[in-house]
């Protein structure tokens, strides 16, 4: 059901959508990052509707999307997806960004960089078809949990090689302050592990571009609607000032 409920003409409509989760350490669902929530925002006051956001693991929210049960927000392409929802345009792109330990750090050119090391990903994401294909090929997949300091905690202890995170941070600095700061505020105490244990590799693996999307059928009529308003937003440069401003 892409609409909650009827509303009268003057109130806005209420919309499903679904965004992937991600949990702290303790297993509590984190809040949406503020650029995100300030993007949201833009969408329902451009349209005039009010978002009924449900958070779940990313395989969870692409059954419910297939099922035509509401809209996903933040899913990126790849040829899978194509052939089962309609996309929107790309609202913006998150850099997916390669974190490996400080004692086995290496040049990254090309996927083919990647052999023989274990990726840890979020369970169910995607990183363009050649990453997918190569998957537990060239290189092996570790799938985990949304929380990123379990999963850094997983990348110092040696159970992976490279930790991925895709995130609106555009410097490796930055991604490397992120990181940190999640880490302390889980409690954890290991200084030097914070400081020095890992590194984020000045290039990263790639630019994801992030979309709306929905099944076939009923509710291709609000990825038309949100079209309309992503292209306005990037016209007029909102859309990269709230991302860009609200990066916190």
């Amino acid at each position: 059901m892409f609409f909650v409920s009827e509303a009268p003409a003057a109130e806005p409509q209420k919309v499903v959508l679904f965004v992937r989760e991600l949990r702290s350490e303790s297993g509590e669902i984190l809040p949406l990052r503020d650029n995100v929530r300030a993007v949201l925002t833009y969408f329902e006051r451009q349209l005039h509707i009010q978002f009924e956001i449900h958070r779940y693991p990313l395989p969870r929210i692409l059954a419910y999307a297939k099922n035509g049960e509401g809209i996903v927000f933040g899913l990126s392409k790849n040829r899978e997806r194509l052939s089962q929802l309609v996309f929107s345009e790309a609202v913006y792109a998150n850099t997916v960004w390669m974190i490996a330990r400080s004692d086995n750090t290496f040049k990254f050119d090309s996927i083919a960089d990647l052999k023989g090391r274990t990726i840890g990903i979020v369970r169910g994401a995607s990183y363009g078809d050649d990453f997918d294909k190569q998957s537990n090929v060239l290189f092996k997949v570790e799938d985990d949990v949304s929380s990123n300091s379990s999963r850094l905690k997983k990348l110092l202890n040696k159970r992976m090689d490279v930790m991925l995170l895709s995130t609106s941070f555009t410097q490796a600095v930055d991604v490397e302050n992120y990181l940190r700061q999640g880490f302390r505020v889980e409690g954890q105490t290991d200084e030097q592990n914070m400081q020095s244990g890992f590194v984020v590799l000045n290039k990263p693996l790639m630019s994801d571009d992030l979309h709306f999307a929905t099944a076939p059928g009923a509710g291709e009529v609000w990825i038309n609607k949100l079209n309309q308003a992503i292209i306005s937003g990037k016209k007029s440069g909102e859309i990269a000032r709230l991302i860009n401003t609200m990066n916190k």
